[in-house]
């Protein structure tokens, strides 16, 4: 029969190993003073640029080691926002969609930006990371990259606790398996919608003028 002693040794061992659960669970949201409920709600906020009223919404899943994806970037999206978002036409959702497997640091560069969106900096962070893809694309490193090409815009202490917390990392896969369920099998993929319907899901990269004509289409 156990003595006394000994049942509060066990009664302090277990909650010892309870607090450590709870801390190995909960600690990094706790500690990064925001639920992840929150969170994801704040970052979807700034991962989308256009008017709630816009007859057409596109959904945009991306990967930011992608080279097509960096070419949609460069060559298509300005025209895009000049002539649909900025006329209250179109609305964008930028979703996440790492393909780790060929692309080693994609995931780790989607938790940077999605961190960034927490401070409300998405579309900056977003379009340094596609401006300067080969600078950071090939050691990894995106807090020397943002702490060098910045230009201050962040606060990275805050961005690298984020990360840390893990809270973007399992946005970014719900991101990923809701783009799964939709059937994307490659970056850029594009759902665009007319108002909750889909007129037309675009896989790969495609030149302006046919997604000029897609976009003008769903408009009609």
């Amino acid at each position: 029969m156990k003595s006394l002693k000994s049942r509060k040794l066990t009664g302090l061992a277990a909650a010892v190993l309870f607090a450590a659960s709870f801390f190995i669970i909960y600690g990094a949201t706790k500690t990064y003073g925001e639920s992840y409920g929150n969170f994801v709600n704040n970052v979807n906020n700034y991962r989308q640029v256009g008017s709630q009223d816009a007859a057409v919404t596109i959904v945009i899943y991306t990967d930011f080691q992608c080279y097509w994806c960096r070419k949609f970037e460069e060559r298509d999206l300005p025209y895009i926002m000049d002539r649909y978002v900025k006329t209250g036409k179109v609305l964008l959702q930028f979703r996440d969609f790492p393909l780790t497997l060929i692309h080693p640091y994609a995931f780790k560069a989607a938790e940077y930006a999605d961190c960034a969106a927490a401070q409300g900096k998405y579309m900056p962070v977003r379009n340094l990371l596609y401006k300067l893809q080969s600078q950071w694309s090939q050691i990894g490193d995106l807090y020397y990259f943002l702490k060098t090409n910045g230009g201050g815009i962040l606060n990275l202490k805050n961005v690298e606790s984020c990360v840390k917390s893990g809270m973007a990392g399992k946005l970014i896969k719900s991101d990923r398996s809701s783009g799964m369920d939709a059937k994307v099998t490659g970056t850029p993929t594009l759902f665009i919608y007319q108002g909750l319907i889909l007129y037309k899901q675009i896989t790969g990269y495609r030149p302006l003028p046919v997604l000029k004509k897609t976009i003008e289409g769903a408009l009609r």
